[in-house]
């Protein structure tokens, strides 16, 4: 059977059973912004360092792979603040209470103009 996809775009055969994909290895890279980038490498190949986040262009380090290079030693240190400690070491509550009522007479102010 031969199928085409688009115009152009040539025959496209039923693979053969016969061949065994390659062995390959999955390897986590933690961002410095967070998030984990997984990448995938042939199981034979050497594993980077760093590599390139495709979210930030930020240098991710090893994290974790099935060979077990990296580990926990180079994740992303969490500082185990809740959001209302990071808001409190930015803001006063003074300030907290002003930025609340200025937001909230902007809102009512908004709300009788529609209604």
């Amino acid at each position: 059977m031969i199928r085409a996809i688009r115009a152009g775009g040539g025959p496209q055969y039923p693979q053969p059973a016969t061949e065994a994909p390659a062995a390959r290895r999955t390897v986590v890279f933690v961002c410095p912004q967070g998030h984990n980038v997984e990448v995938t490498f042939a199981a034979d190949a050497e594993t980077p360092e760093v590599w390139e986040c495709p979210k930030h262009g930020t240098e991710s380090r090893v994290w974790y792979s099935d060979t077990g290079v990296g580990g926990e030693e180079n994740a992303v240190p969490r500082t185990g603040k809740t959001h209302w400690e990071q808001l409190c070491s930015r803001r006063s509550e003074p300030e907290l209470e002003q930025l609340l009522a200025e937001r909230l007479s902007e809102l009512r102010a908004a709300r009788v103009s529609v209604g």
